[in-house]
This record gives C-alpha cells, structure tokens and sequence, in this order.
C-alpha cells in the first residue's frame, strides 16, 4: 500500500511530499531512507514534469553495449584539445588526478561527427525500451582519469539519462578500477547486448553495489539520477580516458 501511494505522489509531482513520508517510515524502516535522493533527483528539477516520462524512467535501467570505432583518432583528438590539462569549473568537483575538458565537445568541429554518431547509436539500441522517444545528446566531455585517479559519488542533474564510451581502459580483469553504480532502488534492470544475436539480454540485480569493468569500446547508458563513482587505484596504463554525454528526451 505504502509503495501505491509513493507513487501515485511521484506521478502528480509531489516529490517533496514522497520525501517527507519516506524520512517518517524511515525512522521504522532504514531500507527507505536510501530512496529519498530519487525523489530528491526530480524534486531539483523545479519544474512541471509530464506523466508520461515519469512513468518511463521510474524503472532504473542500463544498458551495456560494444560498438568499433577508431578510437586511436579520437584519441589524438583528445590530446590534441587546445584547453587539455588547463583548470577550469570542473577542476573544483572534489575529483583526485582526473581531468574533464568542458562539457560542450558536441559542439566542437572536432568532435561534433562523433556526439552525431553516439546519439544515433544509442536511440537506434534502446528507444524501443523508453517508448520509443528521442533522446538528444546535449552535452558531451571528454576524461582523463590519472594512476590512483578517482570520481567522487555523483549523479548528473540536468539531464534524463547518461552514457559513458570507454576509449582506453585498463585491461586488468583482477583489478577493482571500474564504474561503480549505486542502486537504492531495489531491483535494478541490466540490459547487455549480445552482438551476435543483436539483442540485449536481460538480467536483474537488487545488488547495493555494482562494479563494472568496462573494455575498450564499450558504452554503459543508464538514467541520470542513477548515482555511480570511478575509481583506477593500480591502474597499469598511465591514463584511463573516456567520452561521457548527458542525453534529453526532446
């Protein structure tokens, strides 16, 4: 019954009421308390949200696919970036030996071919699990994550759903580097994609904590509120370096 009126709630926009009951059970239930930064995720949005959407992404899901690029040209393009290692806004997000170009690269000539192709691929692969609506990519920024390099615990606000493409990783299978993703919201849907049947296979977890170790060429896609971290402690490569991008439902 609790968890009908929880979302009857969400569904009108009243997150800030969905908080408040989830911080009152929560003093008799600590298992709800972790949900709260769900609600909180579209209570700063501070706008009317549609019905419709909200019903697509209260389910959290990622989507894990491989696709060939030339990754060593996209490389020296990374190397090549005219601001590459100077500080900007992004310096200052509590990160550790990580580097983040702006984050407007879709704009860029440079990179501007390849935001085209990454938004192609991704509504080619997973529109038909979000009703088959439009994703745009409105930001894209490229990292470089040092030896011992971290990403603190973060979400991304100002978009519906987040993507990562991995250009150089860490080979390591015994290592723990990865992405990892914090799931507060009970069960969580995996789709990864089987190139060979050219279809995502399902798998669901109600783990707290997941680890992925991405390979080269991989792209991880899942929900913006989602909240994940990054960490490359031992890392035998100098520099992990990967391609993220926020995406908007038109």
């Amino acid at each position: 019954m609790f968890e009908k009126i929880i979302y009857f709630l969400y569904l009108n926009n009243l997150f800030k009421l969905c908080i408040y009951l989830l911080k009152v059970i929560s003093i008799f239930n600590k298992r709800y308390h972790c949900r709260i930064s769900f609600f909180n995720f579209f209570k700063k949005k501070r706008k009317k949200i549609k019905k419709n959407y909200l019903e697509i992404v209260y389910q959290p899901r990622i989507f894990i696919l491989n696709f060939k690029n030339n990754r060593n040209n996209l490389i020296k393009k990374i190397y090549s970036y005219e601001y590459l290692n100077l500080k900007n806004k992004f310096s200052y997000h509590g990160h550790k030996n990580v580097y983040q170009s702006e984050h407007n690269l879709n704009k860029n000539i440079k990179f501007k071919k390849m935001s085209k192709k990454l938004e192609q691929i991704v509504n080619k692969n997973i529109s038909k699990y979000l009703n088959f609506k439009k994703l745009s990519l409105v930001r894209m920024w490229f990292v470089i994550t040092k030896k011992s390099g971290f990403i603190k615990k973060h979400s991304h606000l100002n978009s519906d759903f987040s993507a990562v493409y991995y250009l150089k990783v860490d080979k390591n299978k015994l290592s723990t580097n990865g992405i990892k993703i914090y799931n507060d919201y009970g069960k969580l849907k995996i789709y990864e994609l089987n190139n060979k049947k050219n279809s995502f296979i399902l798998r669901e977890t109600k783990k707290k904590i997941l680890l992925f170790k991405p390979k080269n060429n991989d792209l991880i896609i899942f929900n913006s509120y989602i909240e994940h971290s990054v960490n490359n402690y031992a890392s035998k490569i100098a520099n992990r370096i990967s391609l993220p991008f926020d995406l908007s439902f038109d």
